[in-house]
């Protein structure tokens, strides 16, 4: 996944940059208009960014690389993140 650098800082290109260090927890749900991309709600403090996983493979990477620069390494199936 191109848009995770340094394993911790997640860019979408022309518009932020965020430390998945500060992200409190993630949530994400398929996108009903483009079925098989997911949008990932990343919840900081009080405030949420969004960000477009183009597939599961790619939500999986940044769950992954958000559990790892927790801390924790989190194993993961792909079918525990879609339905």
């Amino acid at each position: 996944m191109d848009d995770i650098k340094n394993e911790r800082f997640l860019i979408k290109e022309t518009s932020y940059l965020v430390d998945l260090k500060d992200v409190d927890f993630i949530t994400w749900s398929e996108n009903e208009r483009d079925l098989g991309k997911y949008l990932a709600k990343l919840h900081i403090g009080s405030k949420e960014t969004r960000y477009m996983c183009q597939s599961a493979e790619e939500l999986k990477t940044l769950l992954q690389t958000w559990s790892e620069v927790k801390g924790e390494k989190l194993d993961l199936d792909i079918d525990e993140l879609a339905w």
